[in-house]
């Protein structure tokens, strides 16, 4: 008896949940398309001829002068550091605005600059790290005196 009852039961079962199964919608059965085209042709037209508003000016950076004190220095770089966050043009302004400064504290922004979205900003960046690629830096003569026991190291 119970041989026979097991699998009528699961049988059943299968069969209610057969019956209750959700249909599936046709996939892209009456979709209009001519939207989607439309928006691809806007994008493109805007990757192919960006606008003069994504264009940065290098006048505006033309009354550009570099810190003169160490308080100045740290805001120009929490100012670079918060452009950098922002939007591709403020990026790509405070690029700009590193190459003009010229100082190596400016190496890691314009290190994350080089991995960039934006390949404007990307090409700015390459372009303002130039300076600094092959050049090595000074060693100073050693100032401090060696361990006592330098003698025994060599």
């Amino acid at each position: 008896m119970q041989n026979v009852l097991l699998p009528g039961a699961a049988a059943v079962l299968a069969l209610v949940f057969w019956l209750r199964r959700k249909q599936l919608k046709p996939f892209l059965s009456n979709a209009d398309t001519s939207g989607i085209a439309q928006l691809n042709r806007a994008q493109l037209e805007r990757v192919l001829e960006p606008s003069d508003a994504d264009r940065v000016e290098p006048d505006s950076l033309a009354g550009w002068a570099s810190p003169r004190t160490e308080q100045e220095r740290l805001l120009l770089q929490h100012r670079l550091r918060q452009a950098m966050a922002d939007g591709p043009d403020q990026r790509l302004r405070a690029v700009h605005e590193a190459a003009l400064w010229g100082h190596r504290s400016v190496l890691p922004l314009l290190r994350r600059a080089l991995r960039d979205s934006d390949c404007r900003v990307v090409q700015a960046a390459a372009h303002a790290i130039e300076p600094f690629r092959g050049a090595t830096r000074q060693q100073g003569n050693q100032s401090t005196r060696p361990p006592r026991n330098v003698a025994r190291m060599r």
